[in-house]
């Protein structure tokens, strides 16, 4: 069954020796399992502008019933059956956002936050100097309105200048919790070792738009794990493990910010000048 026990912790209060300390208990379950989860990785100063940011975000679209684009931002509505182009199962509810720093300064700090950034650099092992190449926060609406997201890798997403700065100098990617995350509320879901496994791009790309029924069997899902998270825990990963997530079958609200990081930007700075 899921475990909320399994992974190393990292306190937000802890100096910067004590985390050093910790760093290679943190490096070994990385580099096995594909993932390790970091209690509270931000503040709670954070996490409250993050969700200001987000209902902000979520008020400026309340009335739209199909995915646009406005202020740069792109929001993808919350459908019924969970697949991208059909209408909203209601006017404004959302499944996700791409890019919202370009709207809301928490996103675009969160994107460059330190402690963040120690653990994709020491932890993960980007290399160079780690970018964020892509910012997003996803929705669970409560009461089964928030639909699973299929089991997939993040890799096999990137663009191809972020693809290939990761395949040169590595990749990590991140959650970062806004509310309390668990499996009745659709919690973030790994299948550990997965990672190992190399991309799996032709047999999950085209199953990635569905309603996340069925997937599962692409990968190997005797490691799977579903970490019951706090607002300001953090669950850094592989590109290459794959994750999704259930539904939201709770009454309670579910939102994360992803971030995905790919390292060589002190080299490409070099470049520039």
């Amino acid at each position: 069954s899921p475990s909320s026990s399994s992974s190393p912790r990292v306190l937000s209060e802890t100096a910067a020796a004590d985390v050093a300390a910790d760093v290679d208990a943190l490096r070994a379950h990385y580099a096995r399992e594909g993932w390790v989860v970091v209690r509270g990785v931000v503040s709670r100063a954070v996490v409250d502008a993050l969700q200001l940011a987000t209902d902000a975000l979520e008020a400026s679209v309340a009335d739209v019933t199909a995915s646009t684009t406005r202020f740069g931002v792109f929001f993808e509505v919350q459908s019924r059956s969970g697949r991208k182009g059909e209408p909203a199962r209601s006017p404004g509810a959302l499944r996700k956002v791409s890019s919202p720093g370009k709207r809301h300064a928490a996103f675009a700090r969160l994107t460059r936050d330190a402690r963040v950034l120690e653990v994709v650099e020491r932890v993960c092992g980007v290399r160079d100097g780690a970018k964020c190449v892509v910012h997003q926060v996803n929705f669970k609406l409560p009461r089964g309105a928030g639909t699973p997201f299929p089991f997939h890798q993040d890799a096999s997403f990137l663009k191809p200048l972020a693809r290939e700065r990761y395949e040169s100098f590595g990749g990590a990617n991140v959650v970062v919790a806004m509310d309390r995350s668990d499996p009745a509320n659709g919690g973030f879901t790994v299948l550990g070792r997965t990672h190992e496994g190399g991309d799996m791009t032709r047999e999950t790309r085209d199953s990635y738009d569905t309603s996340g029924d069925g997937e599962a069997s692409v990968f190997d899902v005797s490691h799977l794990a579903c970490e019951t998270l706090e607002p300001g825990d953090g669950i850094f990963f592989h590109p290459l493990l794959a994750h999704g997530s259930g539904s939201n079958v709770s009454d309670r609200r579910r939102r994360i910010a992803t971030l995905w990081y790919v390292g060589g930007e002190d080299r490409e700075r070099g470049r520039r000048r």
